[in-house]
């Protein structure tokens, strides 16, 4: 493995914890007044560039056009941080509009129950429908939206403002399989790992336990990322820029 790759994964590691840690201090700061209020957006936006660098970073680094330094993918995210911001907002807003409508759906879910009912001759539960609405909504929010934007992101932190005026996007099916499973094994599996208390009588061997499955969560979390970028940033999904190269 490469000098820089090692050092990428370091950055990550560290820039990944540290960027936790930050959320966590995030919600223990008091917005009693206009000081503590601008001071929590200070830490807010400061946390979203910080990210959208380390993400940059790797998504340039490992693009498939050429070999690239780790000093110049950090150069390059660095510069292309004003329209990384601007993708982090459309996805801000997408994520609003999902969390609206997720809350929004208990009645229709009665209507819908009771349509299907009538017209089925079967009963049908609102309180079913409501539960595959649900998890409807969570696998856009999860696995749908983020399989999306990891592309779009990649092309905004190679290029700029020109990653906007992509034509086409086309994923492949292997590559909505890769995403899908390497989005589980970074949220859902490392989730479950801390939620998962095994019976020890000792609190010594249930400390140990706690950091074992700590530590593993938080690997995975990471190598999985790291791997999504690298699926991306080398061309799984299939970017189609409005310019071609004219022809000799």
């Amino acid at each position: 493995m490469k000098r820089a790759t090692v050092s990428l994964w370091l950055l990550h590691l560290i820039g990944n914890a540290l960027l936790l840690w930050l959320g966590y201090y995030w919600l223990g700061v008091g917005e009693s007044d206009t000081a503590h209020l601008l001071g929590s957006a200070a830490i807010v936006l400061g946390g979203v560039c910080v990210a959208l660098f380390l993400h940059g970073t790797a998504l340039v680094y490992f693009d498939r056009d050429g070999e690239r330094s780790l000093a110049h993918a950090m150069g390059t995210a660095a510069r292309n941080l004003l329209p990384l911001l601007v993708v982090a907002i459309l996805a801000a807003v997408v994520y609003g509009l999902l969390t609206y409508i997720y809350g929004k759906f208990q009645h229709n879910a009665f209507l819908i129950g009771s349509y299907a009912t009538m017209h089925t001759r079967k009963p049908v539960a609102p309180a079913k429908v409501l539960h595959w609405y649900h998890v409807f909504i969570w696998m856009l929010r999860w696995l749908v939206v983020p399989a999306l934007l990891f592309p779009l992101t990649a092309a905004v932190a190679r290029m700029g403002w020109a990653g906007f005026r992509l034509r086409s996007l086309r994923l492949s099916p292997l590559y909505w399989i890769e995403v899908c499973v390497l989005l589980l094994l970074a949220l859902v599996v490392p989730l479950r790992l801390m939620n998962w208390i095994p019976e020890f009588s000792k609190f010594a061997a249930q400390m140990a336990s706690l950091i074992a499955r700590m530590g593993l969560g938080y690997l995975l979390f990471v190598a999985a990322l790291l791997t999504i970028e690298f699926l991306t940033a080398r061309g799984r999904p299939r970017l189609t820029q409005p310019n071609t190269v004219p022809s000799p």
